[in-house]
């Protein structure tokens, strides 16, 4: 019983993911929806879900390719994580550290953030995020072209997901695999 809820589950992310990928021309032209990274770049999208209740993070990213193909994705849970601002803190930090592991040197990294998305882009506008700041552009900087934007969810959509079937779901194993979920 739970096998097929599982497999219902991932069946309909990537059916999502896919109608975003499918229409990324239209997303393009209004603004909205995941859009392709430039020509020789990954997009490594990072989804956080965070409970207060239980002080737990469940962090997911997913990596795409300037045509749209999922490459790889992956999911982890933090415990004892004290507030949303800390683990998104933590899934940049692990996102670009999982990209310096997969080898992947031109990224641009999208997370649903304006603080620390901030703090990295414009430290001096941040002030009060300044550590925050340093400490992510440190992790950063091992990646060789790295860019961080602040999206909306609807262009975090697959990569939220993921992250949210830990919480919702407790899938608590930790994981990567290529192309794009199998749900």
């Amino acid at each position: 019983m739970k096998c097929r809820e599982e497999s219902r589950r991932w069946t309909m992310v990537t059916a999502e993911a896919k109608a975003e990928t499918g229409s990324r021309n239209q997303s393009q032209m209004n603004g909205k929806g995941w859009t392709v990274p430039e020509s020789g770049r990954v997009k490594c999208n990072i989804g956080i879900s965070w409970s207060k209740a239980t002080c737990m993070a469940d962090l997911g990213w997913i990596v795409r390719n300037s045509e749209g193909q999922t490459l790889l994705h992956s999911r982890r849970a933090f415990n004892g994580v004290s507030s949303l601002l800390e683990a998104r803190r933590l899934g940049l930090i692990w996102s670009a550290e999982s990209m310096i592991s997969h080898r992947f040197q031109k990224v641009s990294f999208e997370l649903e953030d304006h603080e620390l998305v901030g703090s990295v882009n414009r430290p001096k506008a941040w002030p009060a995020f300044r550590g925050y700041g340093e400490e992510l552009r440190g992790v950063l900087n091992n990646v060789t072209d790295w860019m961080v934007s602040s999206v909306k969810r609807e262009a975090n959509k697959a990569a939220f997901m993921i992250a949210r079937s830990v919480t919702k779901e407790m899938r608590y194993q930790s994981y990567v695999a290529q192309g794009s979920p199998s749900w």
